[in-house]
């Protein structure tokens, strides 16, 4: 976080100034007097591009004369030609690790918040408007700043800004480089509404910050109701001593632990050396007084210049964009055009050639010919001294404009293409011309300003080094964080966010980054020409292809419901189920899965050959029980069978028995009462007969015991 360096500095006597505010000036002086030519030729080029392509004395001696003076300003087009160019295929930063702290996982986690600053600041309207401007003029700015989020927020976000007017910017006259990186010192003036100034710093001074430079200056109006302010960055260099501990990290001795502390981490000093200790130093002020001060996060003044031509002669640095070298061109372009269009102007109307005689009673239709469009004219048929019919009459042949001039003017057009290296392939070809040749000559012209976009390039990636030092203090606590991907698809991660044990994920404290661009068309483009390359692929099936990437084929599409298809066929896709943010590198996790994939059919084959067996071992299992039971059933149908044989025997015995008592019984009856036998003698005879039928089945059955059993199987 920025920190307050606030003093309450005294002003100089002399003066009546800050420090501070003496310095700044005594600074824009310098600057503005460095490039005061070309702070001028610039604002010319601004104004050519802009229209105003005649001089003040050319007009008004052609005001005076009532003579025309046309602008056909085509400088305009070759300036949107190249500046749309460029917004077409925008520089794209990305984070590199440059020590072992910093992962590819990491680096690609610093990327995705870079994009969300530059998403979250709308850093391309930064971008576009900076090489616009260098484009038309020579030079542009973008600068960083931090601020909250929002006005309810706690956390703070870095912010890429738009500099609207390039001439407000005092830039470090000594800096060389082409992206600003060695620069030391910055102003940027700015006017402010009087009220809402004291508002803001009720009590200040409301001397306004008045040196101004060409590009810079305000009408009177504006000072009446403005005040002029500045803010002014600055590198305060001091010597130090950087020491090396032994675990290889650096702390500046004033800034080194005690040694205490430094034993009970034994740790041990390693080594040392004199260094420079950079400090960035930004300041609010007036003309008389510093309203406030901070400190700036990292090394490098946040202003980054945007270059498009930069030429060292005589000891200054001349910069200069397109416009430049095409004004004489548009000059004679303008006055040749202008010249026809005069000429013809004032070449005399076309005449009639009428007989005499032909016109007689219609000459005021005739008179006023050129002027009103008649539906027709009359004429009065004549005859000629032979007796023949006199032809009607005839318009002569218009005066054409002098093809010297028109060759100069064309001439004109042809040498400002010449200048800025910019063709119409159409009409360089006689005839038909193939696409691929036009697109070929394209790019021969699109090299012509490519240096343009080149130090655009060089720029952006300073922007993304002065973001790579801001990181670990603007995110360096914990918090949920939006990151966006390459394909522009945003992704919640929680930053610095510590585990029981103590470790950190996603910790953008350590690691150190460099930035490395990319040029070229931007995602949906390459995206487009995936499609066009994948689809002849694609619709050949023997190649497995879609199986195997089918889902990363419609994911390049943009039609409804590409991404619906897209992941219907991931989820049946194994390769497709690669975990991008895990540590475990995408080919590693190929591999795995495929084993993991393999492991299961096997292991399926496996079970499905254990089932198999278990089948087969109960089938067995099942013709033994039954045959088992078959024989069961027999052995105890035979037990049965022959336990009803002899019950069967038994019963018939017991019956013959029985049938001989009661014959016994019969016969004794019988015989009483033939002999007639008195009945109480009968009774005793009875008792005694069945005393003794009772021994003899005593002894019949006693017989039957005695008596062996049939043999089994026996009828």
């Amino acid at each position: 976080m920025a920190e307050d360096t606030r003093t309450d500095e005294m002003a100089s006597p002399e003066t009546g100034q800050d420090d501070v505010c003496a310095e700044a000036i005594r600074f824009l002086r310098k600057s503005a007097d460095y490039d005061s030519t070309n702070r001028q030729n610039a604002l010319d080029d601004l104004r050519f591009s802009y229209g105003e392509q005649w001089s003040a004395q050319m007009q008004n001696t052609r005001h005076l004369e009532a003579r025309p003076w046309f602008t056909i300003n085509v400088t305009e087009a070759f300036v949107r030609q190249v500046c749309n160019q460029q917004r077409q295929q925008r520089p794209r930063m990305k984070a590199h690790g440059v020590n072992t702290a910093a992962n590819a996982k990491q680096a690609e986690i610093v990327t995705g918040l870079t994009r969300h600053i530059e998403e979250l600041s709308d850093a391309a309207n930064a971008y576009d408007t900076a090489f616009e401007f260098a484009c038309r003029m020579g030079w542009g700015y973008i600068r960083l700043d931090g601020d909250y989020a929002d006005d309810k927020s706690m956390d703070q976000e870095i912010f890429i800004r738009t500099v609207d007017n390039p001439f407000s910017v005092y830039f470090d006259h000594n800096s060389h480089a082409l992206d600003g990186s060695d620069a030391t010192k910055c102003i940027i003036t700015d006017l402010v509404d009087k009220n809402e100034f004291l508002h803001e710093f009720p009590g200040a001074d409301l001397s306004a910050f008045s040196l101004r430079a060409a590009g810079d200056a305000m009408g009177e109006w504006n000072d009446k109701n403005n005040i002029r302010i500045a803010e002014y960055y600055r590198i305060d260099k001091q010597r130090a001593r950087l020491v090396q501990l032994s675990d290889g990290s650096t702390h500046w001795d004033d800034e080194l632990p005690a040694p205490a502390v430094l034993q009970n981490m034994q740790l041990k000093v390693k080594g040392d050396r004199l260094s420079w200790k950079r400090r960035v130093l930004w300041s609010k002020i007036t003309g008389t007084q510093e309203l406030d001060s901070r400190v700036i996060p990292g090394c490098y003044i946040p202003v980054v210049p945007v270059y498009f031509a930069n030429l060292f002669i005589d000891g200054r640095t001349r910069r200069f964009g397109i416009v430049r070298n095409a004004k004489d061109p548009q000059r004679m372009l303008n006055y040749w055009d202008t010249a026809i269009a005069e000429l013809v102007a004032l070449a005399p109307k076309a005449k009639w050639l009428v007989a005499e005689g032909q016109v007689q009673g219609h000459e005021r239709e005739w008179e006023r010919a050129n002027t009103v469009s008649y539906p027709y004219l009359t004429y009065v048929p004549i005859l000629g001294p032979d007796g023949q019919p006199v032809p009607p009459p005839e318009r002569l042949p218009i005066e054409q404009p002098p093809e010297g001039a028109m060759a100069a003017a064309q001439n004109a057009h042809d040498n400002l293409q010449r200048v800025l290296g910019m063709f119409d392939p159409s009409m360089t070809r006689p005839g038909q011309a193939s696409g691929k040749a036009l697109n070929a000559e394209q790019q021969q012209n699109d090299m012509s300003n490519y240096h343009g976009y080149d130090n655009l390039t060089k720029s952006i990636k300073h922007v993304g080094r002065i973001i790579m030092s801001w990181i670990p203090i603007y995110y360096g606590e914990k918090r949920v964080q939006r990151i966006i991907g390459v394909d522009g698809k945003p992704d919640i991660l929680t930053l610095n966010l510590a585990d029981e044990t103590g470790v950190v994920a996603n910790d953008m404290t350590l690691g150190r980054y460099d930035v490395i661009m990319e040029t070229g068309p931007g995602f949906n483009s390459r995206r487009q020409e995936a499609v066009e390359a994948l689809t002849p692929l694609m619709a050949d099936g023997r190649n497995g292809l879609m199986q195997t990437a089918g889902d990363l084929f419609f994911r390049n599409m943009d039609f409804p419901g590409a991404d619906i298809i897209a992941d219907r066929l991931a989820a049946v896709n194994p390769l497709s189920q690669i975990d991008e943010k895990s540590d475990v590198p995408p080919a590693i996790q190929m591999k795995i899965q495929q084993l993991t994939q393999n492991v299961q059919q096997l292991t399926q084959q496996l079970q499905s050959a254990h089932l198999l067996l278990k089948n087969r071992a109960d089938v067995e299992g099942m013709k033994e029980a039954a045959a088992s039971h078959r024989e069961t059933i027999k052995q105890d149908a035979e037990t049965d069978r022959k336990k009803m044989d002899v019950e069967a025997w038994v019963h018939e015995i017991s019956m013959k028995a029985q049938t001989a008592t009661n014959v016994e019984e019969l016969k004794g009856v019988v015989a009483l009462l033939v002999k007639g036998i008195d009945t109480k003698h009968l009774h005793i005879q009875a008792a005694l007969d069945d005393a003794m039928a009772e021994r003899q089945s005593e002894r019949d059955i006693a017989q039957i015991q005695a008596t062996p059993k049939p043999a089994a199987g026996a009828a």
